[in-house]
């Protein structure tokens, strides 16, 4: 599932809403300096502004103004100035403000622009300002540079500042677990012996498991595979989730007219999944454009995690949810409670589209069936995150992006890559596959393939998931009150493992029997949980 992000990076797109993405006919994907960038206009620019620069430069260093963060800075910087100074043809083809700030970070011009603005705010922090804005906002410039100690210095600082400042706990807590993953390489990388072969090399991909559903009682999936985080592919199921074939053409007859913002997958993305919003189209266009050959994959297009339930009741109504996904807590919340009504969703993508490595957001466990098509799944355990160079580039996310390309690993530039346990698939049409909270995985699209998938929770997951939404819910009300009913003493958190697969309105509205008879119960799931990490 994409993470949403917050009504925090308005600030960001205010910040640099005049850009000229576009203009008349010009593609919508045109570079914000295509249009503009000559020798002259540089030239001409500096002339201009010599004044207005030399003005800036000279403005007191220890006034108590307020400090815009990095992010926020950068891009107001970037609109006014640094957009003359690079040729057009190395900005990203993105018209996301974070992907932007991220490869303006990058440059000698933006680096240069945050050490000045380091300069002046550790002055201004010397000369007395006692603002928790200031040390907040260099420590957003020191996490820019990768500083990670230092950033967390001042972000303490800022806290004992301002200590009720929620937002300010949220980036500390985002801060600690790029912390946390940096601290783990240096930890490994201090005893990796690089003359071995091993760190020479790929590690052996292991495939995932295949089970008949006829065979997989409740009992041994939640056991054996959700609460040891062990993917497995389930066969014979997905014929039985709709009460008529799902295809494409089903599809397009059905949900057509709905319109829907499709993705596009962008190289140096800080988007979840490297996946960013393209245009927006029906679906009865988008299916059509399927059979369409395009020359490069950057032209591709994907329906992706559309809304099934939001967007296409007619659809929602033909489903039938598998039993080891029907006791989701999420619907046990009160209605118009955040994820309740979110899933299942839809993907459709044509052959050669992927979406990079990623994690599922808030803790959830995640399931696909696919109709029609084949996808390459490679999954990595949890434990093994700090060891894929997690990135946390976008500022309102805890969602990290990951640094090794899967597809053209680089071992010498990332040897931690070597110790990793990589898992795989090929999922083909009539299967299921069950992908555990946490996992790193990329998928591929070998062929146009139609799928859909959900996200849930249930005692597998339960402790993940409210952890994630303590750090979350700081900056975001509707986690905050989806923690606040998960936390109740009384909500209903026992499981039944005799539980069938439900239709549609069953499981929206599903169980109306007593929660108390139910038989997988908190403490003994806890009690197996506490067995396995024993045995690790």
């Amino acid at each position: 599932m994409e993470p949403t992000d917050t009504v925090t990076d308005a600030e960001i797109i205010e910040a640099i809403n005049e850009w000229p993405v576009t203009d008349g006919n010009e593609n919508m994907y045109t570079s914000p300096t295509s249009r503009i960038h000559n020798p002259a206009s540089v030239s001409s620019f500096f002339l201009r502004n010599v004044g207005k620069v030399k003005k800036v430069a000279e403005k007191p260093v220890y006034d108590d103004a307020e400090e815009d963060l990095a992010d926020v800075a950068l891009a107001k910087w970037w609109r006014k100035t640094g957009k003359y100074l690079m040729e057009s043809d190395s900005v990203p083809t993105s018209s996301n403000p974070n992907t932007i700030i991220n490869f303006i970070t990058g440059t000698d011009e933006g680096l240069h622009f945050i050490k000045t603005e380091i300069s002046r705010l550790r002055e201004k922090i010397s000369k007395g300002c006692k603002s928790a804005n200031a040390s907040s906002a260099l420590s957003s410039y020191y996490e820019k540079i990768g500083n990670l100690s230092l950033a967390k210095m001042h972000l303490e600082s800022a806290r004992d500042k301002n200590p009720q400042d929620k937002e300010l706990e949220w980036r500390f807590k985002r801060l600690k677990r790029a912390v946390h993953y940096r601290q783990k390489q240096e930890e490994i990388l201090s005893q990796l012996d690089y003359s071995s072969a091993s760190v020479q090399s790929l590690p052996a991909t292991k495939q995932v498991e295949r089970v008949p559903a006829d065979s997989l009682s409740f009992k041994d999936f939640f056991y054996k595979y959700e609460l040891t985080s062990t993917p497995v592919v389930i066969t014979g199921l997905v014929d039985k989730m709709t009460t008529v074939p799902w295809t494409l053409q089903h599809i397009s007859d059905v949900a057509g007219n709905c319109s829907v913002t499709l993705k596009k997958c962008i190289k140096d993305s800080v988007q979840w999944a490297r996946l960013e919003d393209a245009t927006t189209m029906k679906v009865k266009d988008f299916i059509s454009s399927l059979h369409s050959n395009l020359s490069h994959d950057q032209d591709k297009l994907y329906l992706f995690d559309w809304n099934i339930p939001l967007h296409c009741q007619e659809l929602a109504a033909e489903l039938k949810i598998p039993k080891y996904f029907a006791g989701d807590f999420l619907q046990r919340t009160a209605q118009g409670s955040l994820y309740k009504d979110s899933w299942p969703s839809l993907f459709i993508a044509p052959a050669g589209l992927t979406s990079e490595l990623h994690v599922d957001a808030f803790g959830s466990n995640f399931w696909m069936a696919l109709f029609e098509g084949s996808k390459r799944w490679v999954f990595f355990d949890k434990d093994d995150v700090a060891m894929l160079y997690p990135m946390f580039s976008h500022p309102w996310s805890t969602d990290p992006v990951f640094q090794v390309d899967l597809q053209n690993p680089d071992l010498k530039q990332h040897p931690l890559l070597s110790l990793t346990q990589p898992i795989e698939c090929v999922l083909q049409p009539g299967e299921l596959l069950f992908v555990p909270a946490g996992c790193p995985h990329r998928v591929e699209n070998l062929e146009t393939s139609l799928a859909i998938s959900g996200n849930f929770v249930d005692l597998s997951n339960f402790h993940l998931v409210k952890e994630e939404l303590t750090v979350t819910s700081l900056i975001d009300e509707r986690s905050a009150e989806l923690l606040k009913q998960f936390s109740d003493p009384d909500f209903k958190s026992n499981m039944c493992s005799d539980i069938d697969h439900l239709s549609w309105e069953q499981f929206k509205t599903w169980p109306a029997e007593d929660y108390e008879k139910f038989d997988i119960k908190p403490q003994i799931v806890e009690e197996g949980r506490k067995t396995l990490l024993n045995k690790r």
